[in-house]
């Protein structure tokens, strides 16, 4: 039997609207977990021992740790995050450490914290020790915890690719001989 007997021209045309279809979803699912990830971001400070931070709002916050690939900068550390007035602010650490790499630099999220009011808060990184050269490019970064919505995302992305695949192949096979 052959590919152009077994499907019709209108199996090739309907398997051609699901490759183009899935096409569009694909795109549309990348660039939405690419915006949801900058969205997510409230702010990034230098990697210090103790600095001030102010949060615009309340809610939950994930701490990240952002810098060069390898680094082993942010080893061994603990970090306390508190209000003005010497409050501690409990955080937990997260159950899926979330990472975000880029070609050059990897986000990391370690901690989950709930900001009880929008203000100044104190952060502080115990066992830092004495500043280095890579300080520079190392950051701390918070930002709204968007796990789940990026591995809805994921998904997306992953049946969108399985249904171009799909479509294209069996097109293509329809013309086959």
């Amino acid at each position: 039997m052959s590919g152009g007997t077994f499907f019709s021209l209108r199996m090739a045309w309907l398997f051609a609207a699901l490759s183009c279809l899935s096409l569009v979803l694909l795109c549309s699912f990348i660039r939405g977990v690419i915006g949801l990830v900058r969205r997510s971001h409230i702010l990034s400070v230098p990697l210090r021992g103790e600095q001030e931070i102010v949060f615009n709002e309340a809610g939950r916050v994930v701490l990240c740790i952002e810098g060069p690939r390898f680094t082993r900068r942010f080893a061994r550390h603990h970090y306390e995050l508190s209000t003005t007035d010497g409050t501690v602010v409990s955080g937990r650490p997260t159950l899926l450490r979330a990472r975000t790499s880029g070609f050059s630099t990897v986000r990391l999220e370690l901690k989950c914290y709930v900001i009880p009011r929008p203000g100044n808060y104190m952060l502080r990184i115990q066992g830092l020790g004495d500043e280095q050269k890579t300080d520079p490019r190392e950051q701390i970064v918070f930002m709204r915890p968007h796990l789940v919505r990026t591995i809805g995302f994921i998904l997306g992305i992953v049946l969108a690719a399985g249904g171009f695949i799909t479509g294209l192949v069996f097109f293509l096979l329809s013309f086959v001989p």
